[in-house]
């Protein structure tokens, strides 16, 4: 009989969630609707569903509980009512939908392996779309982010012996795409990253760590102290004639300030500060934002405090400290996932910052999810392993005593 690997499955189905936007998206351009995306995640999750039998985890339940309480209350504090509801039905459907997904049993090596797998294939899809010129229908700062996840395993897979010439080929050329055809913000994400492998990293011997710190260093003074940017960016835009949108917004960050190319940011903060002021202690409630102005609050630390205020950004302090601790646990007992999930994290956190929405931000849930996951594995098979070591003492204690009883009896009949 056919026996199904529950754990590479769901290994597989978590990766090609996280990729799954970039993969999709000749199919969507071509169907001219995103919502091929949506039907993805729900086959992706009905599948876990009933390759595990419909056993859900506990935290899942403990989380969807708490954050419908959350909405419920909002819904009757404040009159965005409708709002409200609306994002919930986004989050249930988008965000949840991946919690979920991350919730299920898998393994460090499986979840690898297709990482690297579904990277090439993100970025074949996404070169696929920029040759034949379809760039324009999914956005430019949307392609960015869609090829980031393709970056970021590329540097983490620079980290094995193994095919480094090729990781590097696949991390250049998904940097200079995401350069020359995407936005800023997956660039943070890169950065982050980066950081994190070099200030975190066990793998990483410390010559190594001590270079790239130093070519940080350099770069920063030659790109930002003696302008070295705008020079390679004027090469790119006048001497290689690729005048994009993305290399125009960054020759007009540097030239004219990050003010004028917020793309009227800094006008939506200026109206978000004084909304803050308004309720400060208490927040304005869930989706105030896109009640008065039509769009999310374009960083996360804002939405945190205009919705939720003080308090909110308090308890989202306390919450993501909880989250701190749980990461340098799981990176104890595992620093491949923990690299992973910092895949991952590095991802969401880079949109969090200039763009997108906490309760609409997929892969921030899918990290979550994945976080709590992995460390009640880990735990789990720390506390397996012990019993089956105390296991194994008892059975040989009992075994010695057996024998100590059998040679006094031996010697007992060896008296008579």
């Amino acid at each position: 009989m056919f026996k199904i690997n529950r754990k590479e499955c769901s290994s597989l189905l978590i990766a090609f969630s996280f990729f799954q936007f970039g993969i999709m998206q000749p199919i969507a351009i071509f169907l001219n609707s995103q919502i091929i995306i949506a039907i993805s995640t729900l086959i992706i999750f009905m599948s876990l569903l009933i390759i595990f039998k419909f056993n859900i985890k506990k935290y899942v339940y403990f989380i969807l509980v708490s954050i419908t309480l959350l909405f419920l209350l909002n819904y009757f504090l404040f009159n965005s009512r409708e709002v409200i509801l609306f994002i919930f039905g986004e989050f249930f459907l988008k965000s949840f939908s991946l919690f979920l997904i991350g919730s299920f049993l898998f393994t460090t090596e499986y979840l690898k392996k297709y990482f690297y797998i579904f990277s090439l294939i993100n970025l074949i899809s996404l070169s696929t779309i920029l040759v034949l010129g379809y760039i324009d229908p999914l956005d430019y700062m949307r392609f960015g982010y869609a090829l980031l996840p393709t970056l970021l395993t590329s540097l983490y897979a620079l980290r094995d012996d193994k095919n480094k010439v090729f990781w590097l080929i696949i991390a250049s050329i998904s940097f200079m795409i995401i350069l020359f055809y995407g936005s800023r913000g997956p660039l943070i994400g890169f950065l982050l990253f980066i950081l994190i492998i070099i200030f975190t990293d066990s793998k990483l011997h410390i010559l190594k760590k001590t270079f790239a710190v130093l070519s940080i260093v350099s770069g920063y003074i030659y790109l930002i102290i003696f302008n070295g940017v705008l020079k390679i960016l004027d090469y790119i835009y006048e001497a290689l004639n690729i005048q994009t949108y993305s290399i125009i917004k960054f020759k007009m960050m540097f030239e004219e300030g990050i003010a004028v190319s917020s793309s009227g940011r800094d006008f939506l903060f200026e109206n978000f500060i004084d909304q803050i002021k308004i309720s400060p202690i208490w927040g304005n409630g869930i989706g105030i934002t896109q009640e008065l102005w039509e769009v999310s609050a374009h960083n996360l630390f804002l939405q945190i405090l205009i919705e939720f205020g003080v308090i909110g950004i308090s308890i989202f302090g306390i919450l993501s400290f909880g989250i701190l601790i749980l990461l340098i646990k799981v990176r104890k007992m595992d620093n491949e996932l923990f690299l992973l999930l910092s895949i991952i994290f590095s991802a969401s956190f880079s949109r969090l910052l200039v763009s997108s929405d906490i309760w609409l931000r997929q892969e921030l849930w899918l990290f979550i999810s994945l976080l709590i996951n992995a460390y009640l594995m880990t735990h789990f098979n720390k506390k397996s392993k012990k019993i089956e070591i105390s296991k194994k003492l008892l059975k040989d204690t009992v075994y010695d005593l057996k024998r100590v009883k059998k040679e006094n009896n031996h010697d007992k009949t060896s008296l008579y």
